[in-house]
């Protein structure tokens, strides 16, 4: 029979248990998904990512899936369950209609319902990839047309960004190098305006403003915010620049602080993807799927972006499920 002194024991070990049960398992071989994006040509493929965009997930210890346009939408539920976080690249993609679109629309909304149920699962935007976000977020675009291409720009620093899931960690060091230096390259046409993510309350409700930057024209745009419910981030400037790109036409930062904000902003959304838990059912069907399969072109100027390209039906999930219909 047991003792009334032996409660306190016996309880302190349920609440251990039950502690332990409900702690996010880190998963130590995170995969990330990539979104896809049509090529102007095709001259090698009618899809591409750019290998700054690998490189950046990877040097942080994820690997990396492309997550492939016009595909049917099994295709992007099931992908969904074998990735761990979803990235939306920079670049010059239709963000209302399309193929860059529409799977950042899929992983946005799936993304929504895992993370209620308690399903942890990341979105990282990436210049156009926090464009996206907002009109994914508001169903509308409020972007407006801004000078603010091709420059560095350091940044202004929101009331209580320290609150923030991103900023929390970070050294005071990097954060003075980001608000004091010209850093963050900045290569948009379009921005949301501080003022209008103010009027918008489903905006403004949705993320939280951590930094602003200005451009030429001295317009004040949102540069960094991630979602106040939801591992959701978004930045419209370039961290993976100051690293993998080399391009002498582009105003980049390759100084050693530089290289620690990359290395910070990376090791950041790649542990996020740690929390996730989804898993390919096999190794054989995650080396169909890594990112590697692609067919990657360097072209020896240092101004052509070097990429992954894919064509629509050459994948092994369309050769599983099929084209979609509607294309």
């Amino acid at each position: 029979m047991l003792s009334l002194s032996s409660f306190p024991t016996i309880l302190l070990l349920i609440f251990s248990i039950l502690d332990g049960a409900f702690t996010l398992k880190e998963n130590n071989r995170p995969i990330i998904g990539i979104l896809t994006e049509p090529t102007d040509t095709f001259e090698f493929g009618q899809e591409y990512i750019q290998t700054s965009y690998v490189g950046y997930l990877e040097m942080a210890g994820a690997r990396v899936v492309p997550v492939r346009g016009k595909q049917p939408q099994e295709y992007y539920q099931q992908l969904f369950k074998n990735i761990n976080g979803v990235f939306f690249p920079g670049g010059g993609a239709d963000i209302d209609n399309g193929p860059y679109a529409q799977s950042g629309r899929y992983f946005y909304d799936m993304a929504i319902e895992a993370n209620d149920k308690g399903d942890y699962f990341p979105i990282w935007g990436t210049c156009l990839g926090l464009e996206l976000l907002t009109v994914l977020t508001a169903n509308k675009n409020y972007l407006q047309h801004t000078d603010s291409e091709n420059l560095t720009l350091p940044l202004i620093f929101q009331k209580d960004f320290k609150n923030s899931r991103l900023f929390t960690n970070m050294p005071d060091e990097l954060i003075k190098i980001l608000a004091s230096q010209s850093i963050t390259q900045n290569n948009h046409q379009f921005s949301l305006l501080l003022a209008d993510y103010f009027k918008l309350s489903e905006l403004h409700n949705f993320y939280r403003l951590m930094s602003t930057s200005i451009g030429r024209d001295k317009q004040e745009f949102v540069s960094t915010f991630e979602a106040y419910k939801y591992p959701f981030y978004g930045v419209q400037w370039h961290p993976e620049k100051n690293i993998f790109i080399w391009a002498n036409n582009q105003v980049i930062d390759h100084s050693f602080d530089a290289v620690k904000i990359t290395q910070y902003f990376a090791d950041f959304f790649v542990n996020e993807a740690r929390k996730s838990s989804h898993v390919y059912d096999s190794s054989d069907a995650e080396a169909h799927a890594v990112i590697e399969n692609g067919m990657r072109v360097f072209v020896p100027n240092f101004n052509t972006a070097e990429v992954f390209y894919f064509n629509y039906t050459n994948n092994y999930f369309v050769e599983k499920y099929g084209r979609h219909k509607s294309y």
